[in-house]
């Protein structure tokens, strides 16, 4: 195997791919893996061993995972949450002792969170990869009371400003993204964009539910979360007073007690489902109410992938160069429920805006495309002085 090696540092396991960014992670290693020989270093909590699934494995040259490991007590202390919610002594010495021996052409660190394992001063070039903007989304959340510090959002922000500033090469998920890290810190910025299984998700031979809104996302993240609340508090009321019969079906892992106190009659909590695909082809719609958040939103695509109409807010949407008209855009929640009663007042023309949207996918997003994307980052990467 040719191409460049590689140093890939994540702060999970890629596996199993049941949210956003394993989806996106796992994606790119194994359809670069191909064209790339690719060590893969990731952290896990203490006492979880679960082995990578064979593609994961045909991809890599190697894989190692290391348990997370509490800081000390100095490091708790200057530390931002994000960081030590994913640290591992075991992990800073491996990336150190490998870095030492030189046979890696570039290291990819696949988050700000596991950026300080490199260190700010090393000679062999990084490709910072952000899944998200996380000071911008840190800012947010604390704006909106989130549970987010402003100490916490000063920490990340230094973080980035440090991490920016000592290496140059980073990859995002939109030109959005892009524009933001280059204005600010002159970075060399490559957009990787999300993509969606074409093989999974496709459109569905039966009939979908007249009755059914569809949230899918990871039911632990903050933005799903408040997203979620939004909406059942202030959206779905407008939408049952004039169509009660009406039921929101929400599924994705790790749901909260804040999530869980949602379910009522008409609204079931799932919570992780083994096949998302079908979840798609079963709903009417599907919804994306974010106000705050970052990255694109894979599930987006996928439901469209999958010809289920989306409604979304615009910061759901942001990042995502989707074919015009091809989900409903509102804000508000008098726009949102308004988008959402016209869909159900005539399900046939969104059922059939979202086939064309599907059509109009499969040739403008990719896992293959965008792990070419990557590719070509890490080979300018390495072919730059750090």
């Amino acid at each position: 195997m040719s191409g460049p090696r590689v140093l890939f540092v994540t702060p999970t396991t890629p596996w199993p791919a049941n949210s956003g960014g394993r989806i996106r992670t796992s994606q790119l290693i194994e359809r670069a893996g191909s064209d790339a020989r690719i060590t893969l270093f990731s952290v896990s909590p203490p006492g979880v061993n679960m082995p990578a699934p064979e593609r994961l494995s045909d991809a890599c040259e190697r894989i190692e995972i290391f348990e997370k490991t509490r800081p000390g007590l100095l490091a708790r202390l200057a530390l931002s949450q994000l960081e030590r919610s994913f640290h591992s002594h075991h992990l800073h010495s491996a990336v150190q002792a490998a870095l030492t021996e030189g046979s890696y052409d570039l290291v990819h660190i696949d988050e700000l969170s596991v950026a300080r394992t490199l260190g700010f001063s090393s000679t062999t070039p990084a490709l910072i990869h952000h899944h998200k903007l996380d000071s911008r989304l840190a800012t947010e959340l604390a704006r909106h009371a989130q549970g987010v510090s402003d100490g916490e959002v000063a920490r990340i922000r230094a973080l980035e400003r440090r991490v920016c500033r000592a290496h140059r090469s980073h990859a995002v998920c939109s030109s959005n993204e892009a524009r933001y890290l280059t204005e600010k810190y002159s970075a060399r910025c490559a957009v990787v964009p999300n993509g969606f299984d074409a093989e999974v998700f496709k459109p569905g031979e039966q009939s979908p539910a007249q009755d059914c809104i569809l949230f899918l996302g990871t039911l632990s993240y903050q933005p799903n979360v408040q997203g979620l609340e939004w909406f059942v508090r202030r959206v779905l009321p407008l939408v049952h007073a004039k169509r009660p019969e009406i039921k929101l079906k929400i599924a994705g892992i790790d749901p909260t007690p804040r999530v869980r106190a949602l379910g009522n009659d008409r609204i079931e909590v799932l919570g992780e489902v083994s096949d998302p695909a079908e979840h798609f082809h079963r709903a009417t719609c599907s919804i994306a109410p974010l106000l705050i958040g970052g990255g694109t939103r894979i599930k987006i695509l996928e439901s469209l992938a999958a010809a289920c109409p989306v409604v979304s807010t615009s910061v759901g949407a942001e990042g995502l160069n989707l074919p015009e008209g091809s989900a409903m855009i509102a804000d508000g929640e008098a726009s949102f429920s308004a988008a959402l009663l016209s869909l159900f007042d005539d399900v046939k023309k969104a059922s059939d805006t979202a086939l064309l949207t599907s059509r109009a996918l499969q040739e403008r997003y990719s896992w293959g495309a965008s792990a070419s994307a990557l590719l070509e980052a890490w080979e300018d990467c390495a072919s730059k002085t750090p």
